[in-house]
Formats: C-alpha cells, sequence, structure tokens
C-alpha cells in the first residue's frame, strides 16, 4: 500500500501547535511565580510531592494511551474504519476498569503510606484533601485518553491547542482567586484546578464525537483486548521503571533533602517539562505520520521523518535551551525572584538530560510503530530501574542532589544506543549511514555553537542582547551544516510560500 506523506497538513499542525506553546508557556511562567508566592517554599514543595505520589499510580494511563493511539495510527494507516471503531470501543472499556482500579489501589496508600511522608503535622489534614482532589482529577484524565489519542491521530491538533489555550486562561483566572481568598490557599488551589480538568474532559469528549468511531458502544472485544494488553504489558513494565525514576527521585529527595530542595527540583522540572513540550509539538506532528506510514508498509518515507525529525528536534532543543543554561540565574532571578537554594544548577543540569534523552525520541516512536517492542522495552526498564538505585545509593552515601541529574544524563546516552539498534533490528533504520553521516554534523554543530556562546558570554554583558544572539546564530548555523541540499531547499521554499508570498504579495 502506498502512502504519502502530508507535509502540509504536518507544517499546519507544527505551526497551530506552537502558536498555542508560545501562549501557554507565556502564561505558564507567570503562573508559576505566582503560585510559589502564594503558597510559600513549603506548600509549594507538598503540592509537587503530592503530585508526584498520584503520578505514580497514573502509571497505566500513559502505556495505554501510547497503546491505543498506536492501533488508531495503524488502522488509519490501512484504511480499515471497522477496526478502528472495535479499538475505540475496546480502549473505552478498558480505561473505565483501569480507572477502578487506579482509585483502588491510590485509596490503599492513602491509609497506609500517606502519613508516613516526610510532611509537617500541621499540614497533614491538607495533604490529605489535595491528594483526593488530585486522584479525582487522574481518573478524569484515565478517562479521557482513548478521546485525545483518537484526535491525535486523526491529526486534530488545531482544535486541541485552543482547548488549552482556554484552559490554561481559565488557570491564569484561578491566581486571582488564590490572591483574593482568605481560605487554605493549597485546597483551593487543587478544587479549582479539578473543574478546569473537568471541563477540559467534556470539551474534549463532545469534540472527538464528529468522528463515527466514538458513537460505538463500549465493547469487550476480547481479541483487540489481548492485543491492546499485550502491547500495554510490555510498556507498562517501562512507564512503571521511568515513574519509579522520575517521580521516585522526588520523594527520595523529600527524605534525604527535605521539602526546601523539593521545591528547587520542582522548579527545575518544571522548565525541562515547558521546553520539552515545547518540542513536543513537533513530535505529535509527526509521530502520527511515522505510524500510519509503518501502517501502508512505505517504510522510505518513514526513514526520512524519523531522521528529518531528528535534525529539527535538536536544533529546536538547542536553540531553546542553549540561552536558559548560560542564562539560567538572570532568567529564574527576572521569572522567579527569590530562589530556593541549587535552583539554578538543577536547571542546567536538567536541560543537559532533556537534550540528550530526546535525541533519538523518533527511532523510539519508529520501534513502537513495528509492534516489536518486547526486547526493546526491557533493556529501557532496566536502564530506569539501574539510575534510580544508583540515585538512593549515591543519596545514601551523602552526595549532593545534583546527582539525580547526573545520573539521568548518562541514562539519556544509554537509552540513545538502545533506541538506535532497536530501530535497525525492528524496521531496518539505517543507522550506519546515521552515525557516520548525521551524527557528525550534529556533534559538530553542537561544539561550535557551544564555544560560540562561551565566546559571547565573555564579550555580551547584557542578558537580553546575549539570548538573541545565540537564537539567531544557532539556526544560521545549523542551517548549512546540518540540513542537506534537499533539504534546505524544502526549508526555503516553505518560507517563500508561507510568508514572503502570503505577507508581502510577490515571489521569488
Amino acid at each position: 500500500m502506498s502512502f504519502q506523506i502530508d507535509r502540509k497538513k504536518i507544517t499546519k499542525n507544527i505551526i497551530t501547535l506552537y502558536i498555542r506553546q508560545i501562549i501557554t508557556m507565556l502564561i505558564s511562567f507567570f503562573t508559576v511565580r505566582i503560585t510559589l508566592e502564594q503558597l510559600g517554599v513549603v506548600d509549594y514543595g507538598l503540592n509537587n510531592l503530592i503530585g508526584s505520589i498520584v503520578s505514580i499510580f497514573s502509571f497505566i494511563n500513559g502505556s495505554m494511551g501510547t497503546s491505543v493511539q498506536r492501533f488508531f495510527s495503524y488502522e488509519i494507516g490501512r484504511g480499515n474504519d471497522e477496526r478502528l471503531k472495535c479499538v475505540f470501543g475496546t480502549g473505552l472499556y478498558i480505561h473505565l476498569v483501569v480507572t477502578i482500579i487506579t482509585l483502588f489501589l491510590c485509596e490503599i496508600f492513602a491509609v497506609f503510606f500517606l502519613q508516613k511522608m516526610n510532611i509537617p503535622p500541621e499540614r497533614g489534614f491538607a495533604a490529605q484533601i489535595v491528594f483526593q482532589i488530585s486522584l479525582l482529577s487522574m481518573c478524569l484524565g484515565i478517562i479521557t485518553v482513548p478521546y485525545t489519542a483518537l484526535l491525535r491521530a486523526r491529526e486534530m491538533f488545531s482544535q486541541m491547542a485552543l482547548v488549552d489555550i482556554f484552559q490554561v486562561l481559565l488557570r491564569l483566572g484561578i491566581l486571582y482567586l488564590l490572591i483574593i481568598s482568605n481560605y487554605d490557599k493549597l485546597i483551593l488551589l487543587s478544587v479549582l484546578n479539578l473543574l478546569v480538568s473537568s471541563l477540559g474532559f467534556v470539551i474534549l469528549v463532545l469534540m472527538s464525537r464528529k468522528f463515527t468511531e466514538t458513537h460505538t458502544k463500549i465493547l469487550r472485544d476480547k481479541r483487540i483486548i489481548n492485543e491492546l494488553l499485550k502491547f500495554t504489558g510490555i510498556l507498562l513494565m517501562t512507564v512503571l521503571a521511568s515513574l519509579l525514576n522520575t517521580y521516585g527521585i522526588v520523594m527520595l529527595i523529600n527524605l534525604f533533602f527535605g521539602l526546601a530542595i523539593n521545591a528547587a527540583y520542582a522548579i527545575a522540572m518544571q522548565i525541562q517539562n515547558v521546553v520539552n513540550t515545547f518540542v513536543n509539538n513537533l513530535k505529535f506532528a509527526v509521530v502520527p505520520q511515522i505510524m500510519s506510514a509503518y501502517g501502508a508498509g512505505d517504510l522510505k518515507s518513514m526513514h526520512d521523518l524519523i531522521t528529518f525529525g531528528t535534525k529539527v528536534t535538536f536544533l529546536l532543543l538547542l536553540i531553546i535551551t542553549l540561552p536558559i543554561i548560560f542564562c539560567s540565574e538572570w532568567i529564574l532571578t527576572i521569572w522567579l525572584g527569590k530562589l530556593p537554594e541549587y535552583t539554578s544548577s538543577l536547571v542546567v543540569l536538567s536541560l543537559i538530560s532533556l537534550n540528550i534523552g530526546s535525541f533519538t525520541y523518533f527511532h523510539y516512536q519508529g520501534v513502537h510503530a513495528s509492534g516489536c517492542i518486547t526486547n526493546h522495552q526491557i533493556w529501557i526498564s532496566i536502564s530506569y530501574v539501574l539510575a534510580a538505585i544508583t540515585t538512593y545509593i549515591l543519596f545514601k552515601l551523602g552526595m549532593s542532589v545534583y546527582w539525580a541529574m547526573i545520573i539521568n544524563i548518562f541514562l539519556g546516552v544509554g537509552q540513545c544506543c538502545i533506541n538506535l539498534y532497536y530501530s535497525k533490528k525492528n524496521y531496518d533504520y539505517p543507522v550506519i549511514f546515521f552515525v557516520k553521516n548525521i551524527l557528525p554534523k550534529i556533534i559538530c554543530v553542537l561544539c561550535i555553537s557551544i564555544i560560540v556562546s562561551m565566546v559571547l558570554k565573555c564579550w555580551v554583558f547584557y542578558e537580553l542582547l546575549y539570548c538573541i544572539l545565540i537564537c539567531i546564530f544557532v539556526p544560521f548555523l545549523s542551517f548549512f551544516l546540518l540540513f542537506t541540499a534537499t533539504e534546505r531547499d524544502k526549508i526555503l521554499g516553505f518560507i517563500e510560500s508561507k510568508f514572503i508570498e502570503k505577507w508581502f504579495g510577490f515571489k521569488k
């Protein structure tokens, strides 16, 4: 079956997602500062701790979402509408069951383990209330997964972007209520966030009703259940290991260093998540077509998308993270004012970890598209567990909190090697060509960008001007060193058609 890459759709989706991201990112930076001021360091750290605990129990959510979206995109590539209906109905049934199981497990944790965390006694009641509210929000998120997965597989990114913008504007309004209220601000924040999440759930469900596959009843198709659970069961192992590494570290920091350092780590993670979300816009736009290309049997188109997506992801991350890394103290002070101890250094290390960990993202998704994920996920899971165990041992030996990030940097390098190996094995990706021809160019761009950044740092004393110069230099360098002549022609053609002709009314 032939497959045609829809470059116009990818471009439209990327532009839409970045418009959404710019708006949400600007508002998020503002809301974090006000939230930190209103809650204080202790309650802000407590809020992060509770959120991390609840997220651990939503581990099935992430793996199920990946599985359902993979099957949606695969069937769309094959053009099998009847099968798509069955997958949606069965996916909805599984998520309802998962919601009930997760709710039960969380309540057991609340009864036996929550009081044993390092929480000030006077905030114990608030912690219990926030935990229950966060649990309800998580259950809504689990039920929403089949709908959001279908919308992404159908590439309805513009409509989803509007919903996200609407929700983030509502969360901005929450800050005003937080400021004027005399009630417990931590509890109030949780209640209002739950209301916003509930409204978003209703809107997404209504949006997905335009597709006929959502009109099917909840199904218990045993054959599809077995396929989904087999795929999910393997992913579940990786999700559990990832959560052990991500949120387990939050609890380790709480146990070894206290809530103040938890707040610093939370800020670093928030910045990492914002930057990662910015790059995820590109990932979300490309991944459905990678899946559909594999479903149609067109490996060449799949390989081209993976290679080009890797280059652009690297470039975007470099443009965003270099100014933050070299001006972290200045940026954080403007954003948050007084910083918790260790914040700046944790931010720098977290962004380095993100750059490395995201490098082979599309290769990872290609393995998912192939469906042959067992051995790949076993090795990824082992790497997560080893990283978490190593972090615990180092903390036990008295090492600083920085080692949590340093270990994750090494984790990213190891996972890149695993992804490349299985991309060759599962869908015949040209790894040798990638290593010999593309990787050296990427390393060259990285080294030159770092050297120029260090030189400019010595010469340019105005931080804002420095950031602007870096954001100009890196794309210019990458355009000539990283992209091929064909790719440069496509980029220039896009700029000409979308901007020069449209805005100025004349052709090249």
